[in-house]
């Protein structure tokens, strides 16, 4: 039997009653909470080296800016691919499904170590080309050493992502945050020591980073231990599949990351100022933009749960929950980022150009902010109803069709920097919303949904 304590016995498997139909915005919250966490402190990890190193100066930030994101990058292939993939798992919790669930575990497992290796290779192999793509310059360099050295932790944080992943579709969101806690906390005095204490600058950042990595998989492995990893209940058939049922999202999250990676290498043309300062506001939208995608992976779980039980009026329940919970923390964030810029950017950077050039770009990560909210709102729900191909090629398209040229032409042939790669990401958004907005109200099972609702 499954006990109702997942962090001591395992996930439990909710029945396809789903007991949290009732009240959809409480379970999301439940859900939501500790994955904002988790994610937030993620980022933490990468906030904490951008405020450590921007005090060594621009061009070290910029390194670290750069670096953090093409790692980012590799990894995200393996990140989205788990992250799609649960999707089967969370319609097995809500069949009731208990072998599917393990086999499901087992695959996430293979198939995380095989990708691991693979991210780790291809990041080394960025590593050495990012100097010869950025035409040169310090802050490439410096990127390059950092990626050599965090490119040994993408095994680890795929391995992790694979556990992590399935634990969330099982209804188990305290134990990854928990993991991901304890190892903000031993990245956070490593990363101060590293680079100030052995004056290793941006490389001892790398390395406070991989070594809260391993802490963070050994954790999340003793919390699974006891109740098996179902290695042997699972196949390479069954990895297989596990793949190819992600690979739209993986490849979709590669391609959009790398449009996204297109903007500091382009503002490297207008100078290591705008690269240090996109990677501030980058930093501090990180605040809004990783609880959204947490939202977003939650409803997608729910999502999927509720289409494995039949329950398409509560398809449209959770839609109407996660927009308000989504709606309601964009608009405080970016109430805040208007109301107090400079005070924001100088956490990080105490440099007169930068203070203010930063401050006029957060008006517009204010209005990005806005906009996403509803973009992965969209994305999770369709994601949970298993249109990863729709959602793929419409992400991709609007992020290579706007983001670069238009970041080329409003941030470096018009010459406005940094604030012309945001805005460029405004358009980006703003046009995937209304794609992504569309395709789901029109959807067979919202609609549906919709008319269960008004029959009531």
């Amino acid at each position: 039997m499954d006990s109702p304590h997942p962090d001591k016995t395992g996930p439990q498997l909710e029945r396809a009653t789903l007991t949290w139909s009732a009240r959809p915005f409480r379970e999301l919250l439940r859900l939501s909470v500790p994955m904002v966490i988790s994610l937030l402190s993620v980022s933490a990890m990468t906030l904490v080296d951008t405020l450590f190193v921007g005090w060594l100066g621009s061009t070290e930030l910029a390194a670290v800016g750069l670096g953090g994101m093409a790692v980012f990058t590799v990894v995200s292939f393996g990140t989205a691919l788990f992250g799609a993939a649960r999707v089967r798992v969370g319609e097995a919790v809500g069949q009731g499904d208990q072998s599917v669930v393990h086999s499901e575990l087992g695959a996430f497992l293979r198939v995380g170590l095989v990708l691991g290796v693979l991210s780790a290779l291809v990041a080394l192999l960025v590593a050495q080309l990012l100097p010869w793509l950025s035409q040169g310059g310090e802050a490439a360099a410096l990127a390059g050493d950092y990626i050599s050295i965090r490119s040994l932790s993408c095994p680890l944080v795929l391995l992790t992502q694979a556990l992590a992943q399935w634990r969330q579709a099982c209804g188990d969101s305290r134990g990854p945050m928990r993991a991901t806690l304890v190892a903000n906390l031993v990245h956070l005095p490593l990363d101060a020591g590293l680079i100030f204490g052995l004056d290793l600058g941006v490389a001892g950042a790398a390395w406070a980073t991989l070594a809260s990595a391993l802490v963070e998989l050994g954790l999340l492995g003793l919390l699974q231990r006891p109740h098996g990893f179902h290695l042997r209940e699972s196949s390479l058939r069954a990895a297989l599949a596990t793949t190819v049922r992600g690979l739209p999202s993986a490849l979709e999250r590669v391609l959009d990351m790398l449009a996204f990676m297109a903007v500091p290498l382009l503002l490297l043309k207008v100078g290591d100022l705008h690269v240090a300062v996109h990677q501030i506001v980058l930093q501090l939208s990180l605040l809004s933009f990783l609880p959204l995608i947490a939202v977003s992976e939650a409803v997608s779980i729910l999502a999927a749960q509720a289409v494995g039980a039949g329950r398409a009026a509560l398809l449209v329940r959770l839609a109407r929950s996660g927009a308000a919970l989504s709606g309601g923390y964009a608009l405080l964030l970016g109430i805040l980022f208007l109301l107090v810029p400079k005070e924001l950017v100088r956490l990080f950077n105490q440099e007169g150009p930068v203070i203010e050039l930063g401050a006029s770009t957060l008006a517009l990560a204010a209005a990005l902010q806005a906009i996403n909210a509803f973009y992965n709102l969209a994305k999770g729900i369709l994601r949970g109803l298993s249109a990863f191909r729709f959602v793929a090629w419409v992400t991709v398209a609007c992020a290579w069709v706007f983001t670069p040229p238009l970041t080329f032409l409003w941030g470096v042939h018009d010459g406005y920097g940094v604030p012309g790669a945001w805005l460029a990401l405004c358009v980006e958004t703003f046009f995937g919303t209304l794609i992504m907005g569309t395709k789901l109200l029109g959807h067979p099972l919202i609609r549906r949904g919709q008319a269960e609702l008004s029959a009531e």
